[in-house]
């Protein structure tokens, strides 16, 4: 993954360095696991890291070359909304650089191609069911980033899933306009995506799990997970700058506390989009970039808490007539 989660996915591979853990305990009673696909999770001997795997894998699902995280169903409409990377969107594939919101219930900009989600009856093996995705908003995108430059501060956005399905036989075909007669219907066995909190602030010295899809199918055909310690901001501060010394590309891009954490939960390309979780089974953030230093990985990870300012501070910009388009599809997540 290097980089870009070598760019990863942009992901896609290499990883450089690193240092040691912070020195605070965590409480959480997740281990700390490298990467194994969910099927292997499923079968941990630790019943609360398995526990919350399930309370969390039927919330993530591919998103073409990449991953998505169903974040929240807190809507008028009870659909998912979902959050992803830009990178891979593919950044060119907006008509608007600017930050952004598309009126889904009068545009159709959805896919089928590279969308599938979790079976609603809990089986970890994806079926060769695609299903319907509509990009809502994104913020600024600089005119001169790729997605492979584009930093962690641009590199999101949301959509929306509804229950349109089809069954993928390498045909294009694209859904109706977003369906909201019918709450989306997903794994969720704990409702994590419809409870108070859905999202939460990721703290230094806690255990996480990052799961998403690597783009290596053969070993992870249904999906991925690993656990891992948050860094605390000082520690990110000198990840970054061994990164820099050592020549990694990482090292280039400055870390900024109120856009991103780090974490030494290991990621691989395909993985970008993905979601990272509290042992709560709230979102922290969607995986971008991720590298590796001494032989440790490190993952950079886009604050939910970030997230939800930009989304905030667009939506209160806009006008009534605007915010009547894009309000029913993330109200929940509002307050």
């Amino acid at each position: 993954m290097k980089n870009r989660l070598k760019i990863i996915w942009i992901i896609t591979t290499t990883m450089v360095f690193v240092l040691g853990c912070s020195n605070n305990s965590s409480t959480s009673a997740t281990p700390t696991i490298d990467l194994v696909k969910i099927e292997d999770a499923l079968n941990h001997s630790n019943i609360d890291f398995v526990n919350l795997v399930n309370k969390t894998r039927g919330s993530v699902g591919t998103n073409g070359p990449g991953s998505k995280v169903i974040w929240s169903k807190k809507n008028e409409y009870n659909l998912g909304l979902f959050v992803s990377a830009n990178h891979v969107y593919n950044i060119s594939s907006w008509l608007n650089l600017n930050e952004d919101f598309i009126d889904i219930k009068t545009i159709n900009n959805g896919l089928y191609a590279g969308s599938k989600i979790p079976p609603i009856n809990g089986n970890p093996a994806l079926t060769n069911e695609l299903s319907a995705n509509f990009a809502l908003y994104h913020p600024d995108i600089p005119s001169n980033a790729t997605n492979t430059t584009i930093l962690p501060e641009n590199d999101f956005y949301l959509g929306i899933i509804d229950n349109q399905k089809v069954v993928d036989n390498g045909f294009a075909v694209y859904p109706n306009l977003v369906q909201t007669s019918m709450p989306l219907q997903i794994f969720d066995p704990n409702n994590r995506t419809s409870s108070i909190q859905t999202w939460s602030t990721a703290e230094s010295g806690k255990m996480v799990i990052a799961i998403g899809y690597p783009q290596d199918t053969d070993t992870y055909p249904n999906g991925a997970v690993s656990s891992g310690k948050v860094y605390s901001d000082a520690e990110s501060e000198n990840i970054i700058q061994s990164l820099q010394l050592n020549g990694d590309v990482e090292g280039d891009i400055p870390y900024n506390a109120q856009v991103e954490f780090l974490a030494n939960s290991k990621a691989v390309a395909g993985m970008s989009g993905g979601g990272v979780f509290n042992d709560e089974g709230q979102l922290l953030g969607v995986m971008v970039r991720a590298t590796e230093l001494n032989g440790e990985p490190i993952l950079r990870v886009v604050r939910m808490s970030y997230i939800i300012q930009k989304l905030k501070g667009f939506y209160n910009a806009l006008s009534v007539a605007d915010r009547s388009k894009i309000r029913p599809f993330i109200s929940g997540e509002l307050n």
